[in-house]
């Protein structure tokens, strides 16, 4: 998998989307793929045209998961991530994290990266 982001930080979590269509494919066809540091969430999106977006992660607010019906019986979710934090001047998005393989880990780690990387930019700034 390609790096994203600053690839001198050191990784807690990567992942891809795994759509139905990517599995049927054997997984050789990600659309979306996630990165993880200490600092902050890289996502890109698209095969051929890609986007690639980032956050810090001192303003992720909360990561929140949900599994439809067929997500379930696939073994994926979606994590949900809100930014928000007096200090952010972008966009107050929400990443969605879709399909990733076990979503709980995910935001678990999320939560617990940004909580962390909150406190140490709250008594910089402060």
């Amino acid at each position: 998998m390609q790096v994203l982001g600053d690839p001198t930080q050191p990784t807690l979590w990567q992942g891809r989307r795994l759509t139905l269509s990517g599995t049927v494919a054997g997984g050789r066809l990600p659309a979306t793929r996630y990165r993880l540091t200490a600092s902050a969430l890289y996502w890109t999106e698209g095969r051929l045209g890609t986007r690639a977006q980032q956050a810090p992660t001192w303003a992720v607010r909360d990561a929140v998961v949900s599994q439809s019906v067929t997500q379930r019986a696939r073994r994926v979710g979606t994590v949900t991530v809100s930014l928000q934090h007096v200090d952010y001047r972008g966009t107050p998005t929400f990443v969605l994290i879709e399909d990733v393989e076990k979503p709980r880990d995910v935001a678990r780690l999320i939560n617990s990266a940004a909580r962390t990387a909150r406190t140490a930019h709250d008594s910089s700034s402060g």
